[in-house]
């Protein structure tokens, strides 16, 4: 049961640290375009602003939702192993995100998208990362001083 705990778990932050980087799952881009859910996905596709701009509130409540998930089911698990307890990837997320509504975090990454039309194609968790969490950490992961440009 720990194994698959731990496997879980490792897979949720690979695929946010994954967001972050840039690295975007191409096979899956191709064989979903803008995000049809009525296609089977061979990988989980990564939310980009192109497609953040056509959700509706509600499916974007469900996103940010999803991440707090993510963010809690972590620190739980920490709690009952504190052996696993280091200030990953969902640690500082929690750090940055910790007493932001939902709804300022939707706010911010529609108005970084509306004043960054560019910017579309960068991953939605990448703009929660730059925009909303690192401003507010001392420091990155593992403690680490911040490199130079907007990543983990």
């Amino acid at each position: 049961m720990n194994i698959a705990n731990t496997v879980i778990r490792s897979l949720c932050v690979l695929t946010l640290v994954a967001s972050l980087s840039g690295v975007t799952p191409a096979l899956a881009a191709e064989e979903n375009p803008a995000g049809d859910l009525s296609k089977d996905l061979k990988e989980m596709p990564v939310l980009t602003g192109e497609t953040w701009q056509t959700l509706q509130p509600e499916a974007k409540i469900t996103f940010v939702w999803g991440i707090g998930h993510v963010v809690t089911i972590e620190e739980n698990v920490n709690q009952r192993h504190p052996e696993l307890k280091r200030q990953g990837f969902a640690a500082k997320l929690a750090e940055g995100l910790r007493g932001v509504p939902m709804e300022t975090i939707i706010k911010d990454i529609d108005g970084y998208y509306l004043a960054n039309p560019d910017d579309r194609d960068l991953p939605v968790m990448r703009v929660i990362w730059t925009q909303i969490v690192r401003p507010k950490l001392k420091t990155g992961i593992a403690d680490q001083p911040f490199a130079g440009s907007g990543g983990p």
